[in-house]
């Protein structure tokens, strides 16, 4: 992705480790994987000084909801499935406006080599809005 112009901010989490079923062979059925979630969650820069954790991202949302709930959930077959609900998840607070998120499966290949995916979104100023608004409910 890179760093997008302007004045933005981007909060991250990097490799973050969990155990998930996931697989779409057999053998990759019978035990939970290690794999490592890379977030990142932009937003525009510019405004005035953080002064208290509300005016901050939460990246504590965000690895609790992994760590407290990816290793007890059923199993899934991709990567992509789970990629697709980190980023909704992350994209619900309306602050953040554009989010990377990378996946990878460490063992796979006995650790010579690891598939990932890699999603990017930007979600719609209207969409951020409405998020803004839920979260103020919440």
């Amino acid at each position: 992705m890179g760093v997008p112009s302007g004045d933005w901010q981007c909060l991250a989490l990097r490799s973050v480790p969990l155990d998930v079923r996931i697989g779409v062979y057999d053998a990759e059925k019978t035990a939970p994987q290690r794999i490592s979630v890379d977030v990142e969650m932009w937003r525009r820069g510019g405004g005035p000084p953080a002064r208290c954790l509300d005016d901050c991202l939460d990246y504590d949302r965000i690895y609790r909801w992994l760590v407290d709930g990816w290793p007890g959930r059923p199993h899934v077959e991709l990567l992509e499935t789970l990629a697709e609900e980190l980023i909704v998840k992350a994209l619900e607070d309306g602050r953040v406006e554009r989010c990377r998120v990378v996946i990878r499966k460490l063992d796979a290949y006995a650790g010579t080599g690891w598939p990932e995916i890699e999603l990017y979104r930007e979600q719609s100023p209207s969409q951020s809005q409405q998020n803004i608004l839920q979260l103020r409910t919440d």
